[in-house]
């Protein structure tokens, strides 16, 4: 029975346990630092025309499509018990922040108070002595909204300076944020920095399990975290 056992366990050197760190562990590792950097700053990179985060991402968006067999080896396999529920865990927390983020984003520009702070400092700004930059003629106040909307939710502090509404939100972006704050949002406002503490603590939590998981699989197998220079890395 215990040899058995034991027949089940990769290998020393195993290739398979190789295609488990370098294409499923690896890019993982990445993208969830990326997250966490991202998220510590408050910058959530999410986009009003998509309703959803570009560069936080459910889990298997990390891996390349070629991949995808490498995960579900990687989650099938006794070696890695656990981490199917915690990538479930981690995709659910990002599905219900982009859905709190939706209700604040249309909170904001559903407001006729909101809306109107943007119209009077549309008008002040075009008719202001020191504005050395307009905005297109064809964008709509409430297109200025959405933008105004999708900044405040990502913390954005700074546009660069070929963006057109570079001036406008350097002039206004506070008047913006105390309008954001006010009470008329709280609620959609405390549920957005909820979520977002949430998936941030998820991330830390399952990038640091990650890197562990990888650094015991690299010493149980005997193999490189990474490819050799003169390696190809598995799914490139």
């Amino acid at each position: 029975m215990a040899m058995a056992a034991n027949a089940a366990v990769p290998p020393l050197h195993s290739r398979r346990v190789e295609a488990w760190v370098h294409s499923v562990l690896n890019p993982i590792i990445e993208g969830l630092g990326r997250e966490q950097f991202l998220l510590e700053r408050g910058d959530l990179s999410w986009r009003s025309y998509s309703r959803g985060c570009e560069y936080i991402r459910p889990i298997a968006q990390y891996i390349g499509p070629s991949q995808v067999p490498n995960l579900e080896d990687f989650l099938d396999d006794p070696e890695n018990s656990g981490f199917a529920a915690q990538f479930s865990q981690h995709d659910h927390g990002l599905r219900k922040l982009e859905l709190s983020v939706k209700r604040f984003f249309e909170g904001l520009t559903n407001s006729a108070s909101f809306t109107e702070e943007i119209r009077s400092a549309l008008q002040e700004y075009a008719t202001g002595p020191n504005s050395s930059q307009s905005y297109s003629a064809t964008m709509t106040d409430e297109a200025v909204a959405k933008y105004v909307g999708e900044y405040l939710i990502n913390n954005i502090e700074i546009l660069p300076q070929h963006y057109g509404l570079h001036e406008f939100w350097s002039q206004n972006r506070e008047r913006f944020l105390r309008s954001a704050e006010s009470v008329e949002f709280h609620d959609q406002r405390e549920s957005f920095r909820h979520a977002v503490k949430e998936v941030l603590e998820n991330s830390k939590n399952l990038l640091g399990q990650l890197k562990e998981h990888r650094r015991r699989l690299c010493t149980r197998f005997d193999i490189p975290a990474a490819p050799l220079p003169n390696e190809q890395a598995i799914g490139a």
